[in-house]
């Protein structure tokens, strides 16, 4: 397929769709074909995509462009280019792309040339990444604006482990019970390593086999783990982070009470990190929309010890930010609502207005 008509193509969250709309993808849910690319979304497909818990779909980019949201209604300079011109912001991203390729060469030695792990020293790489933000929220804004490119797996993994240490300041850890999260994150993809480079990096759809394959990244990242005598709970969150409390995940569809904490917690914000992360080629999805993700069906899947006060700190982190709305309108975010996250009260145009009471509209970019 030729790279013009592949920018045609755009992915957007289900509650965005709307009849008519063309599916330019084969959706499925795990190895089933839901609705095949190429499909006119109408009210059959409609359902069959709610109703499989579909979170986003691609559809034809001109298809997208019928709707209100245009990139004519955006500012020409949003919240993340302004961030992203900042000193600060620019002295963290170096740092950030330095220490993946360390990182990048660590795990590679531990994985491939059966060397030590050092846990002092991975956690102190971390740290020193946060040393120079004033608060976590200011952290977090800038860690939702990174972009990575050929070292997807290392830098997501330094980005989780980031995330985790912030979630655990909200959680009030202590310094050991962070810096034992922290390096949970950093090592909880090291499996990855061992999988086959071409099926890692394969920028479309993994055939069932290929899959398999991936599948088995937790498995290795455990014994690997267990090899290097590393704290269990480490090893068991390279084992458990796919799990998920329903015992819809894998490799072992673990229920909660079975699954280790600290994998619970790196859980939640791996697919945070997943579906917000900007890569060459894809924008990470609005933290709003994630946000809403987790709310329509997250509680059953994710501890919610775990889950609410990391929903409520993203939100708290786009207090007084200027948001769009799928109307067009723009607001500022005054108040944060703790029954429905995903759902803050604006100021538009010197009034309030209660998202709670406007069920018909929804965030869609910080700007």
């Amino acid at each position: 397929m030729e790279r013009g008509y592949c920018m045609n193509i755009v992915q957007i969250m289900m509650h965005r769709a709307t009849l008519g709309m063309t599916i330019a993808e084969d959706v499925y849910k795990g190895d089933q074909l839901l609705v095949p690319k190429g499909t006119v979304i109408n009210n059959e497909v409609m359902n069959i995509l709610r109703y499989s818990s579909v979170i986003s779909i691609a559809v034809y980019g001109e298809d997208a462009a019928r709707q209100k949201i245009t990139p004519d209604n955006i500012p020409i300079q949003t919240h993340s280019e302004k961030l992203r011109q900042t000193q600060e912001f620019k002295q963290f991203e170096q740092a950030f792309h330095e220490t993946t390729e360390t990182f990048h060469t660590r795990l590679n030695d531990i994985a491939r040339r059966n060397e030590d792990i050092d846990l002092d020293e991975m956690f102190r790489s971390a740290e020193e990444i946060m040393s120079g933000q004033t608060n976590t929220y200011a952290l977090m804004d800038i860690l939702s604006n990174i972009r990575y490119f050929d070292d997807a797996t290392y830098a997501h993994s330094l980005n989780v482990a980031l995330l985790a240490n912030i979630l655990g300041r909200w959680l009030h850890y202590d310094e050991d019970q962070l810096k034992l999260l922290t390096v949970a994150g950093l090592l909880h993809d090291i499996g990855k390593v061992l999988i086959p480079v071409e099926i890692i990096q394969k920028p479309g759809r993994l055939t069932k086999e290929e899959f398999d394959i991936i599948k088995q990244h937790p498995y290795k990242g455990y014994r690997l783990l267990q090899e290097k005598n590393v704290d269990e709970r480490i090893a068991q969150v390279a084992l458990m982070h796919h799990e998920k409390c329903d015992g819809s995940g894998y490799p072992i569809g673990l229920h909660g009470d079975k699954i280790n904490e600290l994998a619970k917690l790196i859980t939640i914000v791996d697919i945070y990190e997943a579906m917000t992360a900007n890569r060459c080629y894809h924008e990470g999805i609005c933290p709003f929309d994630v946000i809403r993700m987790y709310e329509d069906d997250g509680y059953q899947r994710y501890d919610p010890k775990y889950l609410v006060p990391f929903l409520q700190g993203i939100s708290d982190t786009y207090l007084h930010n200027t948001v769009l709305l799928n109307d067009g309108t723009k607001g500022e975010v005054i108040l944060t609502n703790k029954s429905k996250v995903s759902r803050p009260g604006l100021l538009v145009d010197g009034q309030y207005l209660d998202l709670t009471m406007r069920p018909e509209l929804n965030i869609v970019a910080i700007l």
